[in-house]
């Protein structure tokens, strides 16, 4: 899993997850949600690589409504919850 994000001046900053385990913590308000993937070092916690996106709440629920109504590929809903087993 990887990000790629770019800054005001232009430049583009990656985050690379490789396969390692992430955690995903979510935090939303009225107005925001925050998304945090955070990948641990057990070497080093002090160089733990993460990525951190604030963007407002209604656009992401515009975003993941278009793409509800969207079929899959293979003809199944395009969004699907995924629980642990």
């Amino acid at each position: 899993m990887f990000a790629i994000l770019r800054g005001a001046n232009g430049r583009r900053h990656g985050v690379d997850f490789q396969d390692d385990p992430v955690s995903v913590d979510v935090s939303m308000s009225a107005i925001t949600v925050q998304i945090t993937v955070t990948a641990a070092d057990p070497a080093d916690p002090a160089k733990a690589r993460y990525c951190t996106i604030a963007l407002p709440r209604d656009a992401l629920l515009a975003a993941m409504a278009a793409a509800s109504v969207q079929k899959a590929p293979d003809g199944k809903a395009g969004l699907r919850l995924v629980i642990p087993e």
